[in-house]
């Protein structure tokens, strides 16, 4: 073997090496997770986003190894979700041009967030059923939809009893299924939906909640 020919053999290697660990670096829906159909959005109790709605998205490469300061974005501008400022985590970055939260992953390639916010006011209007999805590095991972605790927009009130009225009457007045209220994520309205909301409502972690916002470019929520 020539010379000539052992280089050439050689940097095929090492390109090959280079372009495998290249997209080693690159998240890979398949081996990533999204643990649930549902991400639900919380209040808080003053200090910390309610654990109700904790939720960890895990990211892997292709060879399913965790990548680590991996950017996960979950993008709520097709959702009924109204988003705060303030997500109570200071590792959370809120981009309300695009109704966007991200944060990074850490060593195993988790990032956990608690999704701090309100539904819109829109009454009996169904949300798209995967209106959220999450991105990794540009990557698509999932879709969602998003069950919100917080029904009613009250300014600066967490859950209250006018969002157990607002619940009743999402639950037995629209007639059709609706993302906001499917707190299990079985994608169908029933009792344990309403369990799970009043576990939000007796649970005191979503009392609290941002107000609404007087200027579309500033205040505590999203416009």
């Amino acid at each position: 073997m020539t010379g000539l020919v052992r280089k050439a053999m050689l940097l095929a290697v090492c390109g090959l090496l280079a372009a495998s660990a290249a997209v080693a670096h690159v998240p890979d829906p398949a081996n990533s997770t999204c643990p649930a159909p549902a991400i639900k959005v919380v209040g808080t109790d003053g200090t910390v986003g309610d654990p109700l709605g904790a939720y960890t998205v895990t990211i892997r490469d292709f060879n399913n190894v965790p990548i680590e300061n991996s950017s996960v974005v979950i993008d709520f501008s097709n959702s009924d979700v109204q988003l705060c400022t303030d997500q109570k985590d200071p590792d959370v970055i809120v981009d309300c041009v695009s109704q966007t939260v991200r944060k990074l992953t850490d060593v195993n390639g988790h990032a956990t967030f608690r999704v701090v916010g309100k539904r819109r006011n829109v009454d009996c209007a169904a949300a798209a059923p995967t209106g959220v999805q999450v991105f990794a590095d540009g990557v698509f991972i999932c879709g969602l939809f998003s069950p919100v605790y917080d029904l009613v927009n009250e300014s600066g009130v967490g859950m209250s009893g006018n969002d157990l009225s607002m619940f009743l009457h999402l639950f037995l007045d629209c007639g059709h299924y609706l993302t906001a209220i499917d707190y299990n994520g079985n994608t169908v309205q029933d009792g344990d939906d309403l369990s799970q909301f009043l576990a939000g409502f007796f649970g005191g972690g979503s009392v609290q909640n941002c107000n609404p916002g007087k200027d579309p470019n500033l205040g505590p929520k999203c416009p």
